[in-house]
């Protein structure tokens, strides 16, 4: 069975996908990562940090902004990913003993977990602003403007002066400058779509901003 069929029949069984994750964590079988809601940091699951704009005149067509660093959606894509995980490894790939996921059909499992976080996010956004989603609006939702978490920076190691002095040297004083030291605050990363982002190196368990447009309802 290959990946893309695979995928395909998850994009088709999405309901009883995500009731899948809904039950295990009713049931406390992964109580410390998942609460079974879209937004983790919330008590009760709403999501902070997302707006909603109507597109010109319209009654039905909207647009979804939700921002990562408000509305932590981290734990869900982590959820996501792991039984995503789970079932590819109960597949059998070419050239690959049973459980081994071939390395570079990986990413492939990290964009649909995205991506499901996206649409379920936008989902849960719609009917807290009141509005219901029509029948086929969750598959027809454009995710763009994608930004993630900046990247690790590694510590610089200090210098040291291992300078040895001599019997007999004389010490000069020395008068040490004081220097401002401005600490820069990591900037999210901007990209226009979610394989740019996950290219950059996004993983489940980051939480992530977008825009949602094509969002239709009313």
């Amino acid at each position: 069975q290959s990946v893309s069929t695979w995928g395909r029949q998850q994009q088709q069984t999405t309901p009883s996908f995500v009731g899948t994750l809904l039950a295990t964590a009713e049931e406390g079988k992964d109580e410390e990562a998942w609460n079974g809601q879209v937004a983790s940091n919330t008590e009760n699951g709403r999501i902070k940090g997302c707006t909603i704009t109507r597109v010109g005149d319209s009654l039905t067509d909207w647009v979804m902004q939700v921002d990562g660093e408000e509305a932590d959606l981290g734990k869900f894509s982590e959820a996501i990913y792991k039984k995503l995980m789970m079932d590819a490894k109960q597949q059998r790939f070419q050239g690959f003993r049973p459980g081994t996921i071939p390395p570079h059909i990986e990413p492939t499992y990290r964009a649909f977990a995205m991506d499901e976080v996206a649409r379920e996010a936008t989902l849960e956004a719609m009917e807290q602003n009141g509005i219901r989603p029509f029948e086929t609006a969750r598959d027809e939702f454009e995710i763009v403007n994608v930004s993630i978490p900046p990247a690790p920076t590694k510590k610089k190691k200090k210098k040291k002066n291992n300078k040895k002095k001599k019997k007999g040297d004389e010490v000069p004083e020395v008068v040490a400058a004081e220097e401002e030291v401005v600490e820069e605050v990591p900037q999210w990363r901007s990209f226009e779509t979610m394989k740019e982002a996950i290219d950059a190196g996004w993983k489940p368990g980051q939480s992530f901003s977008f825009r949602a447009k094509n969002v239709k309802g009313q």
